[in-house]
């Protein structure tokens, strides 16, 4: 069984479960979800990660203890990835380094795509000279704002810009684009291959498994 972690606070488990169920669904995958406490706006700068990076620990403590066989930290900036994989004794996936690594294995130059003010660390040092630039949608702050019609047309605008630097596919650096099904919207709209972060963990996922 696989764990995921959501680094955001849902009260309705069905929102909880829902990138757990696109694993499932696409992978075959057994799957249990669940959610850090008290974070309703979920990991978007260095204090919020901060603040979740111990919740993230002990729930994947719990999720280990539960029986899961492998752990998916369901954010795509990783956090708590390495602090995790030294607290438990089951492969520990991160969703950001999962789209970076299929991207860097599908095409030469990438780009990404993020809420956050900076590409996630772990994503950049694996792209290395594949990398080619970021973007921030206008507008967008938290993964919640990639749910609205702004908010998505925001985030196409901002691929245009990264296809208009040479990226021949997109690494999307929010597990929210996951939520909102974006990456099949680029690649049909924009023609690029586009990296979704929860079908990437889920691939791997799928390898470990």
């Amino acid at each position: 069984m696989l764990g995921i972690i959501r680094v955001i606070t849902l009260p309705d488990q069905r929102d909880a479960d829902l990138h757990g169920e696109l694993i499932r669904r696409r992978y075959g995958l057994e799957v249990t979800s669940a959610c850090i406490e008290d974070q309703p706006e979920g990991v978007f700068d260095e204090r919020t990660e901060e603040l979740a990076i111990p919740k993230i620990v002990l729930l994947a403590g719990e999720l280990e203890k539960r029986g899961c066989r492998a752990i998916g930290i369901s954010c795509a900036a990783d956090p708590a990835l390495a602090e995790c994989r030294q607290a438990v004794n089951v492969p520990v996936l991160g969703a950001g380094s999962c789209a970076a690594h299929l991207g860097l294995a599908s095409v030469d130059k990438l780009g990404v795509l993020t809420i956050l003010e900076e590409t996630p660390p772990l994503i950049r040092s694996i792209l290395g000279d594949a990398y080619v630039g970021m973007e921030r949608p206008e507008g967008v702050m938290t993964t919640l704002d990639l749910r609205t019609e702004a908010g998505r047309e925001a985030s196409f605008r901002s691929a245009v810009k990264l296809a208009e630097q040479g990226a021949e596919g997109i690494v999307l650096a929010c597990t929210g684009f996951a939520t909102i099904g974006f990456a099949e919207e680029l690649e049909r709209r924009l023609g690029l291959r586009a990296f979704d972060p929860i079908y990437s963990l889920g691939a791997a996922a799928a390898v470990c498994l």
